[in-house]
């Protein structure tokens, strides 16, 4: 693990997405908290990221918390609870990098992605969060399976990346 890596907060981490991008990051060295609404799930999630890779920084924790202690929060969570988990974290990312992998997939018809008034969940989130957290949108495309069960050198696909801010986009 080097210094100048900033420690990154996986909101809805115990779910597919969420610990798979959680090992990857783990993987590539990142100090990584696995945020959840429920502790108990953040904890188990944590010990199996840690037995798969003995010495990883990994930490379990509530959103709350989870944000608070990083530089960058990641939120991988179903969009019928986008606004509610960014409610819960609000206050805590504020002046950080936001990075929304939610798909906007809704119920019955989750074959199909149902854009949000505002037309995409990334800019939902930046309006509710406010201008000082930059919100960039990525991990939309990669399947959760394959970043759970690949190695990093094995993951060969392109990540999209959108948002305003040149840096955080980076």
């Amino acid at each position: 693990m080097t210094p100048d890596k900033p420690r990154i907060a996986v909101i809805g981490g115990t779910g597919d997405l969420g610990s798979g991008l959680a090992w990857q990051l783990l993987n590539a060295g990142y100090e990584v908290f696995i945020g959840s609404r429920s502790e108990e799930k953040a904890t188990e999630t944590a010990r199996r990221l840690s037995e798969r890779l003995p010495g990883a920084k990994v930490h379990a924790a509530g959103n709350a918390a989870a944000a608070e202690a990083a530089d960058v929060v990641v939120m991988t969570v179903p969009f019928a609870n986008h606004a509610s988990t960014i409610e819960s974290v609000k206050r805590q990312v504020q002046g950080k990098i936001f990075v929304d992998a939610t798909v906007p997939l809704v119920p019955p018809k989750v074959m199909r992605v149902q854009l949000p008034p505002e037309g995409s969940a990334a800019k939902r989130a930046q309006q509710l969060l406010g201008e000082s957290v930059r919100v960039v949108s990525a991990f939309q495309n990669i399947a959760a399976a394959h970043l759970q069960n690949a190695e990093l050198s094995d993951v060969t696909c392109d990540v999209l990346v959108c948002g305003n801010d040149a840096s955080a986009r980076e």
